[in-house]
């Protein structure tokens, strides 16, 4: 990513956090020439020539793009810890592994 001018998210974000830290042990780093407070924004400003942007894959288009192509990053491997939230006092989640049934 050194060589490329790089769009991110804003420093509150989630994503600009854990990609800071991915980066924190590396010795080259990414030069910041913009900065943004959505993803959406980011993808904008790749999409007109302005830089590129490491967005998580939900973010990424998934389908053929007229204009963007999406890369993956392979180095920081980034990832991203997933959990589940639940109101104090409700009934207990499902196992892990449980898959909900979806009726139309």
């Amino acid at each position: 990513m050194a060589p490329y001018r790089f769009i991110t998210v804003g420093r509150l974000s989630g994503n600009r956090i854990i990609l800071d830290a991915a980066l924190a042990g590396l010795q080259v780093r990414p030069r910041w020439f913009y900065e943004v407070q959505h993803l959406s924004t980011s993808l904008g400003l790749v999409e007109a020539g302005l830089g590129v942007a490491a967005v998580p894959q939900l973010a990424a288009p998934t389908t053929e793009h007229a204009v963007l192509v999406v890369r993956p990053l392979v180095e920081p491997v980034v990832t991203r810890m997933v959990g589940i939230i639940q109101r104090h006092g409700t009934t207990d989640l499902p196992p892990v592994g449980w898959t909900p049934r979806i009726s139309s």
